[in-house]
């Protein structure tokens, strides 16, 4: 398994240029082909739902007026894909043609967002996003939980100041359940490539030191020589620990679970994840 397709969603905002520039680096070192993906937003799905309240001439101007910010994100996200693509000095092209080189292709779909970017992103190997907060940035955290409950595809999360490359210290936080299986999984590829593999078990009452020993075990069976740190967070939580612990042994990708529970039928982010899409301050692949 490596990486050979990693989508992008843009939305025309601050964050497109960081997301663009993790993509082409993660890119360069598998040769791998990178999706700009903006979705244009139908404007019949701006109407609100108001049935008879409205009047023909409402619903024209809220179709136009949407139609008309759509157009300008979509500009916006179009210069920064074009700039980003062209520093790097990748090619364009839009099918395989057999030349293992990076490559770019630019993709406008016409949809909702929280429909088109989980259905385009089960056709990629890795999501790319830009961390943000619900506060910042309302519709692209939103689309970001999204994939990550609904892509069934590994995140790529970076911060808005990059490292220098993203994969070659690697820490990876364990701690036995699926989410975190799932990780691994999808982080392999990175995991088997970098200069350091560094195993972080935080020691709780619903974890056992034993479990860091035995996913080191594992990785070192598909060639990877992991060392293994075990965290005793104590008061602190479980997520601001393995954040820390991840930046003070200098890791540069920190690989875990995103974890959700089911909440009136919503899925619901738990603590751990949810603190770390806010506040890390290094790259993180996550998986649902």
């Amino acid at each position: 398994m490596t990486y050979k397709t990693i989508l992008v969603p843009l939305g025309g905002g601050d964050n497109d240029a960081v997301a663009m520039k993790a993509a082409l680096l993660v890119a360069r070192d598998f040769d791998a082909h990178v999706v700009g993906l903006f979705v244009t937003l139908d404007p019949r799905d701006a109407v609100p739902m108001l049935g008879e309240g409205m009047s023909g001439a409402m619903v024209d101007e809220i179709m136009r007026a949407a139609e008309g910010e759509s157009s300008t994100h979509r500009a916006a996200a179009r210069r920064v894909f074009d700039a980003a693509v062209g520093e790097a000095g990748v090619e364009l092209r839009d099918a395989p043609n057999g030349v293992e080189t990076p490559s770019a292709a630019w993709r406008d779909v016409v949809g909702r967002v929280e429909d088109v970017v989980p259905q385009e992103g089960r056709l990629a190997d890795l999501i790319v996003f830009a961390q943000t907060t619900l506060d910042a940035d309302t519709q692209g955290y939103a689309t970001m939980e999204t994939a990550l409950l609904s892509a069934g595809r590994p995140l790529l999360i970076v911060p808005k100041t990059l490292p220098d490359g993203i994969g070659h210290q690697v820490a990876v936080a364990w701690n036995g359940k699926i989410e975190s299986a799932r990780a691994v999984s999808a982080a392999l590829p990175f995991l088997r490539s970098a200069d350091q593999v560094m195993v972080l078990t935080a020691e709780t009452s619903a974890t056992d030191a034993a479990a860091g020993r035995r996913i080191a075990e594992y990785l070192t069976w598909q060639g990877v020589n992991p060392a293994l740190t075990v965290l005793k967070p104590g008061s602190k939580p479980v997520g601001e620990a393995v954040v820390e612990k991840a930046v003070e042994l200098k890791a540069d990708l920190l690989v875990m679970g995103g974890y959700g529970h089911s909440r009136m039928r919503e899925m619901i982010l738990g603590g751990v994840t949810r603190y770390v899409l806010n506040h890390a301050g290094l790259p993180v692949l996550m998986t649902h």
